[in-house]
């Protein structure tokens, strides 16, 4: 195991360890980054990515609702084209 120091700017340093050979397949992902940054970095995206999830499932429609959707968009399409 590694023990790693993660700190941002405006937060307090957290020590945490990880495998090694993770840290070794993740410094051959990002060549040239520091440990800190890197790890960062990918907690970032990953909280990025759960922000997305949760937005697609508060705006997720039901099969219904986006057929009903559908049908009023294409009439109102059909009713402004003429």
């Amino acid at each position: 195991m590694a023990k790693i120091c993660v700190m941002s700017p405006a937060t307090a340093t957290t020590a945490i360890e990880i495998d090694t050979s993770l840290l070794q397949r993740l410094r051959a992902r990002h060549p040239g980054k520091a440990d800190r940054e890197m790890i960062e970095d990918i907690a970032q995206i990953d909280l990025g990515f759960s922000m997305l999830r949760q937005a697609k499932e508060r705006n997720a429609l039901s099969e219904a609702e986006a057929t009903e959707l559908g049908v009023h968009a294409a009439r109102e399409a059909r009713r402004t084209s003429h």
